[in-house]
């Protein structure tokens, strides 16, 4: 018999080595944040202050708050309001692209710290957690699109919660982060409310009417914390209104950006000298590295699929120490199956990151589960059954999958490592934020772009609105180039950041476009040229016809050899200078603003 002596070290040891191996993930945790911070912030590749044109997107929309507008009631929210007010707070803390720039970083890398955390509760191994880690962070989700990652690395957990313990505390803390993910982006909420729906399903099994008061009790939390916003829409335009334009805008976007299903060995690049002459393995190799976005967007697509598959063969997921392992997996299989239709369209190259997250964490799961099932083959008492089929089919699969994902990996990130002065001596890597700090501050600075040579030719537009406009104007721009008035520090006018042709159409949000221009400030209109100007005005002949009655047409200009721009000023207005570089008349003048 096991005396209370000989048991109580024991618990003691067992104890100690949790509190050890917390610490240990804690401090892992810590050291790929920190790497995730290093490897994002110093090779921005942004062109614009560091960011990219499409970051300006959701930033230039943001900013509209610092001129005293709010989304919906002054201008359109394409379903995104907080990633609005947080733009807009970052911006009141410390103006410029820096203080975006040093945000987004760090919440990816904050997200990156967390899938390193999941990863290695997933696998049961800190090194898989680590590996997995780099993937994510290897895959490189673009700035703008923290919430993609945040969204899901607090969801995921708090389910997994859920699931083992399926309380009324946990409900509202997940519906909390759903109300939340709506209102960052509303495809967010369902993506979450969908794996809360499965999730409810998974614990609750053939008990249909608890999956039901718990999905019930759940929906109407949500609803409860979003009244408030929903209030705020039904008072500045109605939810009718709202929703259809918000799923008119959704329909055009996918249309403009559909899905192309890319070839596995046509990389329209060309093929490498060792994808041609090398030995079989180095022509695989070679292969797989040059068509790497085509191999990542077939393995993203059929990760979850596989992993579903392989789920059905253990009752516990090859994890039996992990409680409700095959649930909780089945979960996050289901979440990226999800975030693929969702997520993973044109152009491919800047998506593949957005479903990262339970990617990884299958991925991750697989480095465990492989072996398993190998020894499993081995052990089987009914070799030539389905199962055992199944099981020897399953491990070269998996394993060409994470051939695969090692593979594209290494095709670039020692160079991309190198971009960020993380090869060489300990420092250099920290010497190149400060150089990066101030590149980005430079490249905000429109008195040094002004001097400068190597600058993008938009900047020049973005110059030119702020020379000649004053800091309370507002101007009106047709085409997709957010980033000119947010370099320009100008707000947008009619209540749109850019008016493109199929978006936005209906009378009554012409009306709408025009009401706002009759009470604003807008000196200047900037419209496109050609075949772009002419679908413009079919698109809005209500638009254009107040633009008929009160500008004309003073310029027009090609920047960047594709953004085609016609200058419309006021038909009263005197021109107080010219613009020399464009030869454009002045109308104000302003120099710096918000």
């Amino acid at each position: 018999m096991t005396t209370h002596d000989e048991v109580a070290p024991r618990v003691v040891a067992r104890l100690g080595r949790a509190a050890l191996r917390r610490y240990a993930i804690g401090i892992l945790a810590a050291l790929v944040f920190a790497f995730s911070w290093l490897f994002r912030f110093n090779d921005p590749g942004g062109s614009f202050g560091g960011l990219t044109d499409d970051h300006f997107f959701y930033l230039v929309r943001g900013w509209q708050i610092l001129f005293g507008d709010l989304p919906v009631r002054d201008f359109v929210d394409h379903g995104a309001p907080l990633y609005y007010y947080v733009a807009y707070a970052v911006q009141a803390i410390s103006r410029g692209t820096l203080s975006e720039l040093i945000f987004s970083t760090t919440v990816l890398s904050v997200g990156a710290a967390l899938t390193f955390w999941l990863a290695t509760i997933v696998s049961g191994w800190m090194p898989i957690g680590l590996a997995a880690a780099m993937f994510h962070i290897w895959l490189s989700p673009r700035f703008y699109n923290y919430p993609k990652v945040l969204v899901y690395v607090v969801a995921i957990p708090l389910i997994w919660r859920f699931i083992d313990r399926p309380d009324a505390r946990t409900r509202v803390w997940i519906a909390v982060v759903t109300a939340i993910a709506f209102l960052f982006r509303h495809d967010h909420g369902v993506f979450v409310a969908a794996a809360m729906a499965a999730a409810v399903v998974l614990v609750r099994g053939t008990d249909w009417s608890a999956a039901v008061r718990d999905l019930a009790r759940y929906g109407l939390i949500v609803l409860a914390i979003l009244t408030p916003y929903l209030l705020f829409i039904e008072w500045n335009g109605g939810l009718r209104v709202y929703l259809s334009q918000a799923s008119a805008w959704a329909e055009r976007d996918r249309e403009r950006a559909p899905i192309v299903w890319p070839g596995l060995f046509d990389n329209p690049a060309g093929v490498s000298d060792a994808a041609r002459t090398g030995g079989l393995v180095t022509r695989a190799r070679a292969v797989v590295q040059d068509n790497r976005t085509a191999f990542l967007y077939y393995l993203e697509l059929t990760l979850p699929f596989f992993a579903l598959a392989l789920l059905a063969l253990s009752p516990d997921a090859f994890r039996p120490s992990w409680p409700r392992a095959r649930e909780k997996l089945v979960l996050v299989a289901v979440l990226a199956a999800i975030l693929d239709a969702g997520f993973l369209r044109s152009p491919l190259e800047a998506r593949l990151a957005d479903p990262s997250v339970p990617i990884v964490l299958i991925v991750a799961w697989l480095c465990v589960a492989l072996p398993s099932v190998a020894v499993s083959v081995r052990s089987l008492h009914a070799p030539g059954s389905f199962a055992w089929w199944a099981r020897l089919v399953a491990l070269p699969v998996g394993a060409v999958m994470i051939a695969v994902i090692v593979i594209t990996m290494s095709g670039d990130f020692y160079d991309r490592l190198d971009s960020a002065a993380m090869t060489d001596r300990f420092g250099k890597a920290f010497e190149r934020v400060t150089s990066v700090k101030r590149q980005v501050r430079d490249d905000w600075d429109l008195f040094s772009l002004d001097i400068r040579r190597d600058r993008p030719d938009l900047v020049t537009l973005a110059l030119y609105v702020n020379a000649c406009t004053a800091p309370t104007d507002r101007v009106l721009v047709q085409a997709y180039m957010p980033q000119v008035l947010a370099l320009a520090r100008r707000a947008f006018a009619g209540g749109h950041a850019d008016l493109r042709p199929g978006f936005f159409k209906t009378d009554e949000a012409q009306r709408l476009v025009v009401e706002r221009l009759q009470r604003q400030s807008v000196p200047i209109l900037l419209l496109e040229t050609g075949d772009s100007l002419r679908g413009f005005r079919e698109s809005f002949p209500l638009v254009t016809e107040y633009i008929d009655r009160h500008y004309k047409v003073v310029g027009s200009h090609v920047f960047d050899k594709r953004f085609g721009v016609t200058l419309l000023a006021r038909q009263e207005l005197v021109p107080s200078g010219t613009y020399e570089p464009l030869g454009w008349p002045c109308y104000g003048s302003g120099r710096v603003g918000l």
